[in-house]
């Protein structure tokens, strides 16, 4: 797939866009959960297109709210909690949207356009957002500690598993995400004592320009998103890897973000989100213990589960990105790509 999709992204897919047949085809199981990590704030601008390759522009997500409405039903989050608990098939064209992270921008730059748009959103957040210091994603300040210097140093070495793959030495994306799986084994104490220790050694570090980008939800923001009837999921504790921690780790981490949202927010919190939510980094073990620490339902971040049957806790995602055109965005939501990326065994 990844040798045409230049054509089907440019030539296919606005051809049959503009055409209106994609708006006519049902997506698979009769619904579809989009889903996005925040907006590109305006003090903002795109630096690395790998870190904020995951945020929309808003005028872009403007335009993407306004496709749906014309041409799908966007479904309150707490009718879709109601439909999984009770087993009731969704209406057809229905979708849902869902948002990964808990980034402040959320609040300050996506929550206004949903408003405006009269629609709602199931926001994903961590347990870091139970504080009101809670700082930034870990992997992300990771990946920019680790631009500024490679990670040399003796005692900032990780234990290295015996299955462990080798990263090319010259892809620094890949080193990075290697440095990620090795971190996510520490438990969470551990993991923040190794990335003090990290940035100790490279001091003075630079100062990140945009609070809205790259700082966490506060437990005062997190709050007046559910007083705004926000409704509010899960996404662990601390973002790891969940597949690279032990059994007793990725437990608390499930567990004990439901516990602690539940507490912030004053009120159930239903649905979980895996973090990164792909085949190599979601499991059977994950999904039971979704399921075991009292979730409704649990999200991929993928179009459809490649682990085992789909079920309440494998729930397939369309992810949306910076260059995600609208015809590519009709394309997946339709399931006309996954349908074409199955077809040719993509």
């Amino acid at each position: 797939m990844r040798f045409v999709s230049p054509l089907l992204k440019h030539a296919v897919y606005p051809a049959l866009h503009h055409s209106g047949w994609l708006n006519r085809i049902t997506p698979p199981g009769g619904y579809g959960v989009v889903n996005y990590h925040g907006l590109i704030p305006s003090d903002h601008s795109p630096l690395d297109p790998f870190l904020d390759g995951n945020l929309v522009r808003p005028e872009v997500f403007r335009k993407q709210l306004q496709f749906l409405k014309a041409h799908y039903t966007v479904i309150h989050p707490e009718d879709f909690r109601v439909a999984m608990e009770s087993g009731t098939p969704l209406p057809s064209r229905t979708v849902l949207l869902t948002c990964d992270d808990g980034l402040v921008n959320t609040l300050t730059d996506m929550l206004p356009v949903l408003l405006s748009e009269n629609v709602r959103c199931l926001f994903f957040v961590t347990g870091a957002s139970c504080s009101n210091n809670p700082g930034m994603l870990w992997y992300e300040e990771l990946y920019q500690l680790m631009q500024i210097r490679p990670l040399s140093e003796p005692d900032l070495q990780l234990p290295v598993a015996p299955d462990d793959p080798i990263p090319d030495p010259y892809n620094f994306q890949a080193i990075w995400w290697s440095t990620v799986q090795k971190a996510s084994r520490l438990d969470a104490k551990s993991r923040a004592d190794w990335m003090a220790l990290m940035r100790s050694y490279r001091e003075p570090l630079p100062a990140f320009h945009s609070e809205k980008r790259w700082r966490l939800l506060s437990l005062t923001e997190l709050k007046q998103l559910a007083r705004d009837g926000v409704s509010i999921g899960a996404h662990t504790m601390t973002h790891p890897v969940l597949s690279m921690c032990n059994h007793e780790f990725a437990r608390h981490e499930i567990c004990q973000s439901k516990i602690e949202l539940e507490r912030a927010v004053e009120s159930p919190v239903w649905a979980f989100a895996y973090p990164f939510g792909n085949p190599a980094t979601v499991g059977e073990r994950e999904m039971h213990l979704a399921r075991e620490a009292g979730f409704s339902c649990a999200f991929l971040n993928v179009e459809y589960s490649t682990v085992g049957p789909q079920s309440a806790f494998s729930l397939p995602r369309i992810h949306t990105s910076l260059r995600t055109t609208l015809p590519e965005f009709a394309a997946h939501l339709s399931g006309f790509h996954a349908r074409l990326q199955r077809a040719v065994g993509g």
